[in-house]
């Protein structure tokens, strides 16, 4: 009973390790895809239209000068300023990281849940071993 404990724990932890990453994953790829676009337009000198999201489904029109430097947001509260290149480079082993993490995640939770099975299937035998036992004991006393 505690393994099953133990094991539906760590089930319900890796798929919300899951829900998190593919959260994070298009964040990344859409962060890369800008980085990208910046890094393409640099030596161009000219300025780049796009439709900036205010908020949800709110969208602004914004003109953006090309330069070397970009802000990434990094979360908790937490921004900073990288070249173009760092940005790109940290973008790509954030998206390969996010990707090995997700094989990885998806690989225990197939092996923990092959684990919840055989601890079930063994409950299920144990206890129907135990009704077998108890059957044999009452016609033993009758």
């Amino acid at each position: 009973q505690e393994n099953y404990q133990t094991y539906k724990m760590l089930e319900s932890q890796l798929v919300q390790n899951q829900a998190r990453l593919d959260r994070k994953l298009p964040d990344v790829v859409k962060a890369l895809e800008v980085v990208q676009t910046l890094v393409d337009q640099r030596d161009t000198q000219k300025e780049l239209q796009v439709d900036y999201e205010l908020s949800d489904g709110i969208y602004a029109k914004a003109k953006v000068e090309t330069g070397a430097k970009v802000c990434l947001w990094l979360g908790a509260n937490v921004m900073l300023e990288y070249d173009l290149d760092e940005a790109k480079q940290l973008l790509e082993e954030n998206l390969a990281n996010a990707k090995q993490n997700l094989e990885t995640n998806k690989k225990d939770r197939f092996y923990v849940r092959d684990c919840i099975t055989i601890t079930e299937v063994s409950i299920s035998r144990v206890y129907n071993y135990d009704v077998v036992r108890r059957r044999r004991k009452e016609k033993v006393l009758e």
